[in-house]
């Protein structure tokens, strides 16, 4: 994570990242994490705390260009 200037880093930052670990690389079920970070609503968790995986989220999208088989004819 870079911060842009001026930006502070503070212990709310870090219930961000647990929720987006937790989501992505933990593979935690969303109400546990809900149930942690002591949210009212599951949508609170899943749409204002937890970030999308750009390592997923590649994984995926090269998942489905071998499908189609166009995997390997792009470049990184």
């Amino acid at each position: 994570m870079v911060l842009a200037k001026g930006q502070r880093f503070g212990f709310h930052n870090l219930r961000h990242s647990l929720s987006t670990w937790l989501v992505n690389k933990g593979k935690i079920d969303p109400k546990t994490i809900q149930g942690m970070l002591r949210h009212r609503d599951i949508r609170t968790t899943m749409n204002l705390y937890s970030q999308d995986d750009q390592d997923e989220k590649q994984a995926a999208q090269g998942a489905f260009l071998d499908a189609v088989g166009l995997g390997s004819r792009l470049v990184e």
